[in-house]
């Protein structure tokens, strides 16, 4: 990532197959990207590198996480406060 404070979000060293196929074109440029893959997999992480790319390149734009479910989007809002927000200087809203 090339960023020591992005880094410090993972506890793991290295991405998995699925998110090391798509880092490129989500951390690296503009393109739309479709991730279709099973629960488990690493789409939160794919999505959390679209993220730091918007913070690194736009630091001044919104980031928008629109979830299936009431209750996943609060479970993603309490891990990324923890994990991105407060570390990292973010204002995390739910609306």
């Amino acid at each position: 990532l090339d960023n020591l404070g992005f880094e410090s979000i993972y506890k793991f060293s290295h991405f998995n197959a699925l998110q090391s196929q798509i880092f490129w074109p989500l951390y690296h440029t503009d393109e739309n990207v479709l991730v279709g893959a099973p629960t488990g997999s690493g789409k939160t992480v794919a999505a959390e590198l679209a993220m730091l790319r918007v913070f690194r390149e736009t630091p001044d734009l919104a980031v928008v996480y629109v979830g299936p479910l009431k209750a996943l989007v609060r479970e993603r809002m309490k891990d990324w406060r923890q994990r991105i927000a407060e570390p990292l200087n973010k204002r995390l809203v739910e609306v």
